[in-house]
């Protein structure tokens, strides 16, 4: 029997993802802005603006991998759909939310929305794009989420110095349930695909994986923000004995002839280990720059919130400017795209920290050369290595993709916060903050060194193993 042709993904389809993916970093980046002002209105401990945060990045990491299965079982776009009517309800509610307490419990359900049809959107570009298509596609892709991160902090800042009625942190929520629920309504140009075999899902597994990331990711940003609380080790030490629990269940489940939720096979493909070191090194600092520029900005400098992120709007414009050119750079450099980026990063990073310390005065339009380079080198590392990524995972698991992206970045973020953004804390403590921004900006660039070593080392030394994910026959059920 001949298989039926692929669905082919469309430039309405690909805004419809794009508009998406977008959601999914404004979502966490919009939050920054709107905390401080949540915990003025709403007498917010330090560590409940802590968990506004973490609510989100931890039921958002913890579900990612089982929706991406569920989208691949029952079907992408209808996934896709229920997740972001999910999250823009949740987000609605989160607008008329009464106390801190209501706030957080939607902001852990806006986490879950996104974690439904966030992975739907690299899931659905594997299977519906190759060759240069894909890359045109998750150049798109790269591009939104870039545009989404600077948006988050230009729009919040820009609701907040509005505050329509007294309404002020509220709308920051009710502009992202406008994005999800418009993307939603528009999702029909989305072509539904789902894998040709549905596989059982791994509850346990979902059970001893939530475990792990919700202990890592609030342990890492309680102890990120509230200097280290024993509570803070606790979780740490729970998230790593849920860990080893999770992996060990997983290896029993595929040697038995299970259909685990992450297969341990699917690490013997050597780009899929590299990649996700590649994005833990990148994502910890581009999350943590991001953290700290905001600190540095506002808190050291007063800045408003708004004119801090119209500060960031070069940087993300040269971001999404170089993601949309990504396929025209692949042609010139091909492999060599990822290193020649990380190296470029770690240089703009470098000119960062020396013309950061300039004085204040001058400091936000004098870091903006250093900040543009870091952008658009950014941009050269971020894409290519997504595009590494899909390559590696088997296009019958495609959901896993996304999965794996996102895990490894929510995960990224909150450690790269946690111990870059604690470290600039403590030094500027005893020093200028743009004197304390400068030595962590040297760490950063050893981030970026490190990644261009992986990336040279990935295109190299190509993996000769051609092992692939074991999924038994008696796991399998066929599609309806």
């Amino acid at each position: 029997m001949t298989s039926a042709p692929l669905p082919r993904l469309t430039g309405a389809g690909l805004a419809v993802l794009g508009v998406a993916y977008f959601l999914t970093t404004f979502l966490f980046a919009s939050a920054n802005v709107a905390v401080p002002e949540v915990a003025r209105r709403l007498s917010a401990s330090p560590a409940q603006q802590t968990l506004i945060l973490a609510a989100f990045s931890a039921t958002f990491a913890t579900a990612l991998i089982l929706f991406g299965r569920l989208g691949d079982n029952r079907g992408r776009r209808r996934v896709f759909v229920v997740g972001l009517i999910a999250a823009g309800i949740a987000s609605i509610a989160a607008g008329f939310a009464p106390d801190i307490t209501s706030l957080i419990v939607l902001r852990a359900m806006q986490g879950v929305g996104a974690a439904a049809f966030t992975p739907q959107v690299l899931s659905t570009v594997q299977a519906t794009a190759t060759g240069e298509a894909r890359r045109r596609a998750i150049a798109v892709i790269a591009a939104t989420a870039g545009l989404g991160f600077c948006g988050g902090q230009v729009v919040g800042g820009a609701l907040l110095a509005w505050d329509p009625a007294g309404l002020g942190w509220r709308t920051v929520w009710w502009s992202a349930a406008g994005i999800a629920l418009v993307a939603a309504a528009a999702a029909r140009a989305v072509p539904d695909t789902r894998a040709q075999r549905r596989l059982p899902l791994d509850y346990r597994g979902t059970a001893l994986l939530t475990a792990a990331l919700l202990a890592l990711l609030v342990g890492l940003s309680m102890g990120g923000s509230l200097g280290w609380p024993p509570v803070s080790w606790v979780l740490l030490a729970v998230a790593v004995g849920a860990g080893a629990a999770f992996w060990s269940a997983q290896r029993r489940a595929e040697a038995a002839g299970g259909a685990p939720m992450l297969p341990p096979s699917v690490f013997a493909h050597r780009p899929i280990r590299v990649g996700l070191l590649m994005a833990l090194l990148f994502f910890s600092g581009y999350g943590a720059l991001v953290f700290e520029y905001a600190l540095v900005s506002e808190h050291a400098l007063g800045m408003s919130p708004m004119a801090s992120g119209l500060a960031l709007v070069p940087y993300g414009a040269a971001f999404v400017a170089v993601s949309l050119g990504q396929p025209a750079i692949h042609r010139v450099l091909g492999a060599r795209t990822m290193p020649v980026g990380a190296a470029l990063n770690a240089v703009g990073l470098l000119a960062l920290a020396a013309t950061g310390l300039a004085a204040p005065q001058i400091w936000a339009w004098g870091v903006q050369p250093a900040l543009i380079l870091v952008g658009a080198a950014q941009a050269m590392q971020f894409g290519p290595l997504v595009g590494a990524i899909m390559g590696a995972v088997p296009d019958r698991i495609a959901g896993l993709t996304g999965g794996l992206v996102s895990t490894a970045q929510q995960a990224a973020f909150a450690l790269g916060v946690a111990t870059l953004g604690t470290g600039y804390t403590a030094l500027a403590g005893g020093m200028p903050a743009q004197h304390a921004f400068a030595v962590v900006l040297v760490v950063h660039a050893g981030l970026a060194a490190a990644f261009a070593a992986c990336a040279r080392s990935l295109h190299r030394a190509p993996s000769t193993d051609s092992t692939e994910p074991r999924v038994p026959a008696a796991a399998v059920r066929s599609r309806r």
